[in-house]
């Protein structure tokens, strides 16, 4: 495993405990980016797919092609992006990413105003928000050691997680209470909004970005340099393609979710985002939860199990109706939200402290490839599953799939580990 970075190469010295952490004003300020940014963006996954079938009438199949946009940028920007992360600061690049999130979501209310609104153009802001979510992302991975040093990275990640967990419990159903209420044109306009105060937040953080790496080589070369850490990585590679095959199940799945609750079920548009909201209560569950069981069982033992243990849960979601069969809904997203919530921050952190400081942004790119990358596939299968066998047995055929693909893990060096080992 690669040494840790000295003190003095990170800044100034960063109290480990969660006390201390808490307290420091400029991780404050980078939690209060993340609050207003991750608010906006689980408002905005609502509003944006409310849009297209309620004013354009979007079909499940044009549904799929919306989701797909929206991570079209991970399959197809994923490798070079974290070359690109790399050679740039992080900060820098995590603020020009809201500016882009402004500009995006303020074009459409503009349109919408000028009778311009279609669903091509909120295709194109779907692959913009996207775009804008890769670059963020990775520097996000790549900014949070510098920040809070190398030790304090479960308990920075979980208290990240439980930020974007708390904004994505309130923002599904804000966006569809305002969609119901004020239109959505007002719901894009207060994300846009949110936006340019996430990018505010983050230039008034004092702590100077570590300069860039010098470029090793062209960029075809780092990214040969990325992958080829990745494949010889036993755990690492595990890791991704376990998180990989699992999300292009869960992306059919979520691509389906708000064309079956308001056109099979027949939910308004404020139960709808409520009900989307609930797999957030479930990632914050999760998030809450996840240090102790690393302490409790061991970290790779803890992404061994979590996904495989909410799997059948998913069987659940199908099985929706009026009254209060609703709540099998919400039950199936919470138990998916806990187990990929678990998961994610055992390996997001393992990784940070597993890989070269050189290589992060790159290994972050990597794992964005091929996760996120996953999820334009798995959304427009999905929508195509639903126009050829309707929403609901759709469904029912993506929760088997689920069950089938979220055990792969036991088949790799992980099964025999309780705590992660340095995977060489």
């Amino acid at each position: 495993m690669p040494e840790r970075p000295e003190a003095s190469e990170l800044g100034p010295s960063w109290p480990e405990s969660r006390t201390q952490l808490s307290r420091q004003q400029n991780f404050r300020q980078f939690l209060g980016s993340h609050v207003l940014n991750e608010t906006g963006a689980a408002a905005t996954q609502v509003v944006l797919p409310l849009t297209a079938v309620l004013a354009l009438g979007a079909s499940a199949w044009e549904m799929g092609l919306l989701q797909a946009a929206n991570y079209a940028a991970y399959l197809v920007l994923g490798l070079p992006a974290g070359a690109w992360v790399e050679r740039m600061r992080p900060r820098r690049v995590m603020i020009s990413a809201d500016l882009v999130r402004f500009v995006a979501l303020l074009s459409l209310p503009l349109a919408w105003a000028a009778g311009l609104l279609s669903l091509p153009l909120i295709y194109l802001v779907a692959l913009l928000l996207g775009t804008a979510q890769l670059f963020g992302d990775i520097a996000d991975h790549t900014y949070l050691p510098h920040l809070t040093g190398g030790s304090g990275l479960i308990e920075g990640n979980s208290r990240l997680q439980l930020v974007r967990s708390g904004s994505e419990l309130g923002g599904p159903g804000v966006g569809g209470l305002c969609v119901q209420w004020l239109g959505a044109q007002a719901a894009l306009i207060a994300n846009a909004a949110a936006s340019a105060l996430s990018a505010v937040l983050l230039w008034r953080i004092a702590l100077p970005d570590a300069d860039p790496a010098p470029a090793r080589g062209g960029l075809a070369g780092q990214i040969g340099q990325g992958v080829t850490f990745l494949l010889r990585h036993r755990v690492l590679r595990a890791l991704a393609l376990s998180a990989s095959l699992n999300n292009l199940v869960f992306s059919a799945i979520f691509a389906l979710d708000v064309v079956f609750l308001t056109t099979v079920v027949g939910l308004p548009s404020g139960a709808v985002g409520i009900l989307l909201a609930s797999g957030a209560a479930g990632a914050l569950l999760g998030a809450r939860i996840a240090p102790r069981l690393s302490r409790a069982f061991g970290g790779a033992r803890v992404a061994l199990f979590a996904v495989p243990a909410a799997a059948p849960w998913v069987f659940l979601i199908p099985l929706t109706g009026n009254g209060w069969m609703v709540a099998l809904f919400a039950l199936g997203h919470v138990a998916i939200a806990v187990g990929v919530t678990v998961f994610d921050i055992m390996q997001v952190s393992y990784r940070q402290r597993a890989c070269p400081p050189h290589l992060l942004s790159r290994m972050t790119a990597m794992f964005r490839f091929a996760v996120w990358g996953a999820a334009p596939l798995g959304a427009v299968f999905g929508g195509a599953l639903a126009e050829l066998l309707g929403v609901r047995t759709a469904l029912w055929s993506l929760a088997t799939a689920l069950l089938i693909v979220s055990p792969v893990l036991l088949l790799s060096p992980l099964r025999r580990m309780r705590e992660f080992d340095d995977g060489s």
